[in-house]
């Protein structure tokens, strides 16, 4: 993606240099700006997901709907250049990630079923236990002997 310096941002997205440099200085933007020649660069497609635009950058793009907006680049689906060979890769490539999603749900379905079994499991057991536990409290107040109640004292 093409990148613009901090004015060209200003004037594409009518914002002040200042909230561009904010926005560059977030955290979450490292990966979309870059310096050349000592220059804040700031790449198109990030602006675009930040603040709308206003006037397109000049930067060799063309604008693809009437207001002056660009769709981003995953919204494109790609077109066959009447290469063959190149489309059923795509259709191949395409039917192998839908089989691999299919793979994974019935991965994640087993995973749920094996995860509410073992959760059943466990509330059987805790309950068992409880009664155990319920159980010998009471033998154990049963056997203990009524003691003098102690004092801190000793004489």
């Amino acid at each position: 993606m093409p990148y613009i310096n901090l004015q060209q941002a200003a004037d594409a997205t009518g914002k002040s240099i200042r909230t561009i440099r904010r926005l560059c200085n977030s955290p979450t933007s490292k990966d979309y700006i870059t310096y050349e020649d000592g220059k804040l660069q700031v790449e198109v497609s990030f602006l675009e997901q930040n603040y709308p635009m206003v006037n397109m950058p000049n930067t060799g793009m063309t604008p693809k709907n009437n207001i002056g907006q660009s769709h981003d680049m995953a919204n494109q689906v790609p077109v066959p250049n009447g290469n063959s060979h190149n489309s059923e890769k795509l259709i191949h490539e395409i039917e192998m990630l839908k089989l691999e999603l299919k793979y994974r749900d019935q991965i994640t379905q087993e995973k749920d079923k094996q995860i509410e079994l073992l959760e059943r499991s466990l509330l059987m057991l805790g309950e068992g236990l409880r009664k155990d536990q319920e159980k010998q409290e009471l033998s154990l107040e049963e056997n203990e002997p009524a003691t003098k109640k102690r004092r801190w004292w000793q004489w």
